[in-house]
């Protein structure tokens, strides 16, 4: 019966959530207020982020320098700057880094934002945290905001990311990454490991019927 509910409520939810963030909407989550503008990714009509940072309340981000990877709205790098961090946040959607910039001096926090795809425009630097909320749906995005959504017909946003990956890590650095449930987590960590990187999963929360993992990303290879 539970698994029948899941298959019946997340189609349900999705369609109701696409509707949902054609609009301009505010958002409280956190002590955090946040303008999150139609065509940016809303934290709140999906899950992945409130469960990410649940994961990271109990993280040290004390003058630690965090690198947001995707950061959409601002709520991670903004989390963690209200957390003692030193934050470079960084979206292929222009629209996401001025959202950003603007949530960010609402919250009177300071961050650096940068429009990048992926690392393409970060000046190479140690960074002691990286957060990645990625877009996990194989088909090509259409738009700037689907860039949020699909990872491309052929994975193409993992390859990019994880080919990227290891010139950017030290040996303390600590990566992770959120993925649902609904996306083929095998597959994205197949790709991890042709580029020598493992990803075992270090926390697991459903929400809502669906479940997230967050995987820990570091060099070496599955046994």
């Amino acid at each position: 019966m539970q698994a029948l509910l899941r298959r019946l409520w997340i189609p349900f939810y999705s369609y109701w959530a696409l509707r949902y963030i054609r609009k301009d909407r505010f958002f409280r989550y956190s002590g955090l207020r946040l303008h999150v503008p139609a065509g940016v990714f809303h934290p709140g009509a999906f899950f992945s982020t409130p469960v990410f940072i649940s994961f990271l309340q109990n993280v040290d981000f004390h003058e630690k320098k965090v690198l947001d990877i995707g950061t959409g709205s601002g709520l991670l790098a903004l989390f963690a700057a209200r957390c003692g961090a030193v934050v470079t946040a960084l979206d292929i959607n222009p629209l996401a880094v001025e959202t950003t910039r603007r949530n960010a001096a609402a919250n009177d926090l300071n961050i650096t934002v940068i429009e990048s795809d992926l690392f393409a425009r970060l000046q190479p630097q140690p960074f002691d945290i990286m957060l990645i909320n990625p877009p996990y749906f194989p088909a090509p995005p259409h738009d700037a905001a689907a860039h949020a959504f699909f990872a491309g017909e052929h994975w193409e946003y993992f390859e990019a990311l994880f080919s990227q990956l290891p010139a950017r890590l030290n040996a303390s650095t600590q990566v992770w990454m959120i993925l649902s449930e609904k996306c083929d987590l095998e597959k994205i960590r197949s790709i991890a490991a042709a580029n020598g990187l493992r990803c075992p999963t270090v926390f697991e929360k459903t929400k809502w019927g669906e479940r997230f993992h967050i995987l820990s990303i570091s060099p070496g290879r599955s046994a």
